[in-house]
């Protein structure tokens, strides 16, 4: 409650000091944002939520992203279409031509005058320090998460800790991700926090909408349905789910997995659910446009990841009310009170993490009473035009007028 009375001041302070004649004198703080991704997921639906709520009189926002040689930044760049975005794109390649993007980033920021470089992941740090120093402008950067999978992540990471010393300023996504930074050695006091916040759409669906998509999904009269909504890279431990899954269908036969979502593992996770027996109960569903509606449709979310900053996978459940069991990872257990709002359990461990799941089939008030508490969470206290306040607020602070 004190934290939803919090936000709402500062929505409220937000409105009140935009009629002040301080706010109408002063211009809005030209940002570019500088991201390179390879699918989209979490952080570059948070990222467009951004954009979407930005008050247009604090910041004038700007999207660069990062072209690659496979294009797979489409999706990002469609949905940020989509959400009325103008992308800029740069140059880039499997030779990672840094000074040829750095040279098309300053082009850039100097033809928009842009105040503030704001950048999201180890490539978009790289370049965008480079850029800075060509078109003299402040810089950002974002930490999401710190991971320990694979050498090329390792290699990726030990880059980006020695790049932070150069940004003016350094954020973090969740508490989770704040921590290991300090861990990393930098001073706390040297980092703000900048949640994402949720905005995404909610599907409302009338229980004949539900009953009759269930249908088309090929769900059958008595069947629930597990969801697992992450892209396929290793930590998010596809192999853990279809473990568990093969354990819960011994014991509850009628159930099946939805798995939206694509990335370079979704050959092996395919070949695992063969392997294990258990490919005829799962549903792949490859890249979705429609995950809210899949949300409703489903009755349990499961997420067993290794790794995580706060991702949007669990807030757009929570938001859905559904009741999640996940793994006690990263900043999750900053959005879900286990036993309260959801179930959080130690990762890697297949079989009670299929137990937990079993418990809730079998018991449809908890499920209900998890999935209330949880949409209750984001209604109350995960807002995003407080989110975005703070943005705008660290903007305002770091290119003074």
């Amino acid at each position: 409650m004190a934290t939803a009375l919090a936000e709402s001041v500062v929505t409220i302070s937000r409105e009140a000091a935009a009629t002040t004649p301080a706010a109408q004198a002063r211009r809005p703080v030209r940002v570019a944002h500088l991201i390179h991704t390879m699918a989209h997921g979490g952080v570059e639906t948070a990222l467009i939520n951004w954009f979407r709520t930005f008050t247009a009189s604090r910041v004038d926002a700007h999207l660069i992203c990062f072209a690659n040689p496979d294009a797979t930044e489409r999706p990002f760049v469609d949905a940020a279409t989509r959400a009325g975005l103008v992308v800029h794109t740069i140059p880039w390649g499997r030779r990672k031509p840094v000074w040829q993007a750095a040279r098309a980033t300053a082009a850039f920021l100097r033809e928009h005058d842009i105040d503030l470089l704001h950048c999201h992941n180890t490539y978009a740090n790289l370049v965008g320090l480079c850029a800075s120093r060509l078109a003299a402008v402040k810089t950002l950067t974002t930490i999401y998460v710190w991971s320990g999978y694979g050498l090329k992540r390792r290699m990726l990471q030990w880059v980006d800790q020695r790049l932070l010393a150069g940004f003016d300023q350094i954020t973090a996504h969740c508490e989770a991700a704040l921590t290991a930074t300090v861990d990393r050695g930098v001073r706390r006091d040297d980092i703000r926090l900048l949640t994402c916040g949720f905005a995404d759409r909610v599907a409302q669906l009338t229980a004949a909408e539900r009953a009759a998509g269930r249908r088309a999904m090929g769900v059958c009269d008595g069947d629930t349905v597990l969801i697992k909504v992450a892209r396929f890279w290793p930590e998010k431990r596809h192999d853990v789910l279809l473990h568990a899954f093969k354990h819960l269908l011994a014991n509850a036969p009628q159930v099946q997995l939805w798995i939206p979502g694509v990335g370079p593992e979704e050959a092996r996770v395919r070949e695992l659910a063969e392997s294990l027996g258990v490919a005829s109960r799962c549903r792949f569903l490859g890249f979705r446009t429609d995950l809210p509606e899949l949300l409703a449709m489903a009755d349990i979310q499961v997420h067993t990841s290794d790794e995580e900053g706060v991702p949007l996978a669990i807030l757009s459940g929570m938001a859905a009310a559904r009741p999640i069991v996940s793994t006690r990872v990263g900043g999750i257990a900053e959005v879900i009170r286990s036993g309260e709002s959801g179930i959080l359990l130690e990762r890697r461990r297949p079989e009670p993490f299929a137990d937990a799941v079993l418990d809730l089939m079998r018991d449809p008030p908890r499920r209900h009473r998890l999935g209330a508490a949880a949409r209750q969470f984001i209604d109350t206290e995960y807002s995003l035009a407080a989110a975005t306040a703070r943005v705008e607020r660290l903007y305002e602070e770091m290119v003074p007028q």
